[in-house]
C-alpha cells in the first residue's frame, strides 16, 4: 500500500502541474488575441535568399538579394526585388566520351502583387504573381572537346529575358515594423540552353529555366 502511494503521489503532482498550465494557457489567450499585430498603410525594406532550381537543370543554386515592400491597408501589397543566382548546372551532352555542362547565372529584377489574408493572431498566408526582366550569362564547358560545329552551337551568350512567377506564401509579424516571411514560387522563363542533341535533332533551346524558388526574408518597415 505504501508503495502505491509513493507511485500515485509523483502522478498527482503532474496531474495539477498540467493543470495549472493549462489554466494559464487559456487565461492568456485572450491578451494574445487582443494584441493582433497587423502591418498596413507602409513602405519596408529587407534581404532576403533561397533556392532556385529549374525542372531541367542538374543542380540548383543559392540566391540572395533585396526587396522593397509597399502595403497597402491590410490585404494588398505590391513588391520589388533584385536578386543575384549562383550558377546553375545544365547537363549539354557528351563528345568524345566527355560530359559538357553548361552554367547558367542570373540577375532577375521582379515586380510582385501580393494578396494578405490574416489569421489569427500571427499568421500572414499571402498569394504572388509578377513578372520579371531576367539577364542571364550562359557558359559553356567544352573541355576542348568537340567540332566546329559544336562550339560554334555551344557558345557563351547572355540575354535579357522575361519571366512570370505565382506561388504562396507566409509571413508572421513580430512587431508593427518588423517582420519575416518565407514562400514558394514557380518561374515561367524561357532561357534557352542548348546542348549537342540541338545539332543532332536540328533544334533549339531544347532546355529551359522554368523551375521552383524557396525563399525567406526580413523585413523593416516605417
Amino acid at each position: 500500500m505504501r508503495t502505491f502511494l509513493h507511485v500515485v503521489a509523483p502522478i498527482g503532482q503532474i496531474m495539477r502541474s498540467l493543470g495549472t498550465l493549462l489554466l494559464l494557457f487559456f487565461f492568456a489567450v485572450p491578451p494574445l488575441t487582443a494584441q493582433r499585430i497587423f502591418i498596413e498603410n507602409t513602405v519596408g525594406v529587407g534581404p532576403r535568399a533561397g533556392w532556385y532550381e529549374s525542372t531541367a537543370a542538374d543542380e540548383g543554386a543559392l540566391y540572395y538579394g533585396f526587396q522593397a515592400r509597399l502595403r497597402w491597408g491590410r490585404n494588398v501589397g505590391l513588391e520589388v526585388a533584385m536578386d543575384y543566382r549562383d550558377n546553375e548546372l545544365f547537363g549539354a551532352g557528351t563528345v568524345e566520351l566527355r560530359r559538357l555542362r553548361a552554367e547558367v547565372m542570373y540577375i532577375p529584377v521582379s515586380a510582385s502583387l501580393m494578396i494578405f489574408a490574416p489569421v489569427g493572431a500571427w499568421l500572414n498566408p499571402y498569394g504572388v504573381a509578377g513578372i520579371g526582366w531576367y539577364y542571364s550569362i550562359t557558359e559553356y564547358d567544352l573541355l576542348d572537346a568537340g567540332t566546329e560545329d559544336v562550339k560554334r552551337l555551344l557558345r557563351d551568350d547572355s540575354a535579357f529575358e522575361p519571366g512570370y512567377h505565382f506561388g504562396l506564401g507566409l509571413e508572421i509579424p513580430l512587431t508593427q515594423n518588423i517582420s519575416i516571411h518565407a514562400d514558394a514560387r514557380y518561374l515561367f522563363l524561357g532561357t534557352e540552353i542548348r546542348t549537342i542533341h540541338d545539332i543532332v535533332n536540328a533544334e533549339t533551346g531544347t532546355k529551359n529555366s522554368d523551375g521552383i524558388m524557396f525563399s525567406g526574408g526580413l523585413m523593416f518597415y516605417l
